[in-house]
């Protein structure tokens, strides 16, 4: 299982959201701050804000904690995403992300690899959803 959650300048903190039992996010509201987590092996995730670059990666879950807890800052908005899951064979991280105010998903992107940027968003573009699920390779 995968938890998540995001913030929105406008909303703060939404509420977890477990695999795709809903998405994390706000209609026509970008985010500014993820957190993830899983109940088996381990993930790692950063964001790009927008009109800037690649945030360090995060490795724990505690939005309390914007240096180590979750990506993101308390006002940029995020444009880009990525994820690296690890620690169980055969299972990777899928997700995808809706554009603010198009109320569309862009395609599934499978984890950050050796092969692979692994990243979903468009730059320069903000991101108002988020999905993600663990699935078998």
């Amino acid at each position: 299982n995968v938890y998540y959650r995001v913030k929105t300048q406008k909303h703060g903190w939404l509420s977890e959201v477990k695999n795709l039992e809903d998405y994390a996010g706000w209609e026509n509201s970008p985010i500014t701050g993820l957190a993830i987590k899983v109940d088996k092996g381990s993930i790692k995730y950063r964001v790009h804000i927008k009109n800037g670059g690649w945030l360090g990666w995060i490795k724990t879950y505690n939005i309390k904690d914007w240096a180590k807890g979750c990506a993101g800052t308390r006002t940029k908005d995020i444009d880009g995403i990525q994820f690296d899951f690890g620690g169980v064979n055969g299972y990777e991280a899928k997700y995808r992300v809706s554009l603010t105010g198009t109320n569309k998903y862009l395609d599934w992107v499978t984890g950050y690899n050796n092969t692979s940027d692994g990243y979903a968003g468009i730059f320069g573009k903000t991101i108002d959803k988020v999905q993600v699920e663990i699935v078998k390779k």
